[in-house]
């Protein structure tokens, strides 16, 4: 079968996209003739997968010049003229938010071919409140959507309301963004939660880990993510400030991209830890590959995720297939789901610092032998590469 996965972009390694890379690869060895199609490719991105498949495709042709504002915008307006890139394809694995079911709306109707939705959340820019969008609008690509969303935000909703119930079959990340996707456009969506390969997120030897431990102090509080301020990364410094009242050598260790867009945010944050008194207590990695991550994510005491109202969270899971347990919000997000209270980590009460600092410190003072064996379990059951390929091709099934 030939199968077209659509998005808006590869620039950065969020968790849209890892599913995205993820499913082309297990499509791939299913026997699928499964190709990627984006607005806009950075041919610089590190590779994290062996898939030769994921990187070099755009939607559109060389006369819209490659640059991401550009194309990224434009994705929708002009998303007629990228329909020629799907020729031939038999099924189209549309990812939103994203120009991805708009395009897949546009296709079926002039081809009729059969388009899958998988919504990993609602557009923020038509969707979320005035305060959360603004911190939404983190780059220039960014500020921009949002300026238009301002102007034309009733058509985008309408195009992107079209798009989504026109679906042949839509998949939700997560029952917190099913309950979403029934709320904005009033259809079900089956949950298909993303998929962690657990065979590469694994419990190393402690031996294997010992060194990178020694790097730290105690307890590693580890986090992982884009370092943009929706994800309200200010409030684990404040969580800090509390940790390190009763143990002054735990150390925030804190992965995720540095770049011009998010340069003057992490200024922010070292100001802050400053001002708090816990500036060397805190870590940023910058970009770590998979297996750095995986060698991260087994050397901490514990996982803490402070992001509110996440509608899945990759994170928290990869740390927990990693024996490693995780704290999160209890707010009735994504990570509510993939967090089981008091076994696999703990979930924190809304927005109470204090007690997100005690439960990290209860995290990370349990037996990780023990825990471990909990959270590995709890994520090869729920969140596996088969798990997620298996509801990912009964939909594709069904369509033809």
């Amino acid at each position: 079968m030939k199968i077209a996965i659509l998005y808006s972009h590869l620039k950065e390694l969020g968790g849209a996209e890892r599913v995205i890379l993820k499913q082309v690869d297990l499509l791939h060895k299913r026997g699928h003739d499964t190709e990627c199609f984006f607005a806009y490719v950075d041919k610089n991105l590190r590779k994290e997968s062996a898939n030769p498949h994921c990187f070099t495709k755009s939607f559109f042709r060389s006369l819209i010049p490659n640059n991401p504002a550009i194309r990224i915008i434009s994705s929708i307006p002009l998303a007629p003229i990228a329909l020629s890139a799907f020729d031939g394809k038999d099924i189209l694995i549309c990812h939103g938010y994203g120009p991805g079911p708009w395009i897949g709306y546009l296709n079926k109707r002039v081809r009729g071919t059969r388009y899958v939705s998988y919504i990993h959340s609602p557009p923020r820019f038509l969707y979320l409140n005035q305060k959360e969008r603004a911190l939404w609008r983190f780059n220039d690509v960014r500020e921009i959507i949002f300026k238009l969303s301002k102007i034309a935000g009733p058509l985008l909703k309408e195009m992107d309301y079209v798009s989504v119930i026109n679906s042949d079959f839509v998949l939700a990340n997560s029952f917190f963004t099913a309950k979403r996707i029934r709320a904005i456009y009033g259809i079900h969506a089956e949950v298909c939660y993303p998929p962690v390969d657990t065979k590469n997120f694994r419990m190393l030897n402690e031996e294997m880990v010992k060194g990178l431990k020694r790097d730290f102090g105690w307890p590693l509080i580890l986090s992982s993510g884009r370092i943009v301020a929706v994800k309200r990364w200010e409030w684990l410094l404040k969580i800090m400030s509390y940790i390190t009242k009763e143990f002054p050598s735990a150390t925030l260790a804190i992965t995720g991209e540095i770049s011009k867009d998010n340069i003057k945010y992490i200024q922010a944050l070292r100001k802050l830890a400053k001002k708090l008194k816990i500036e060397k207590n805190l870590r940023f990695l910058g970009f770590k590959s998979q297996e750095e991550l995986v060698r991260l994510y087994n050397a901490a005491d514990v996982y803490v995720y402070s992001v509110p109202r996440e509608d899945f969270g990759l994170g928290p899971v990869e740390a927990m297939a990693c024996g490693t347990p995780a704290v999160v919000w209890d707010d009735g997000g994504g990570p509510c789901e993939t967090v089981i209270n008091g076994e696999t980590g703990f979930r924190v009460s809304p927005y109470d610092m204090r007690d997100f600092a005690e439960k990290t410190l209860k995290a990370a003072e349990m037996d990780k032998t023990e825990i471990g064996k909990s959270t590995r379990s709890f994520v090869e059951k729920n969140f596996s590469c088969e798990r997620h390929f298996r509801i990912l091709e009964e939909a594709i099934h069904r369509l033809v």
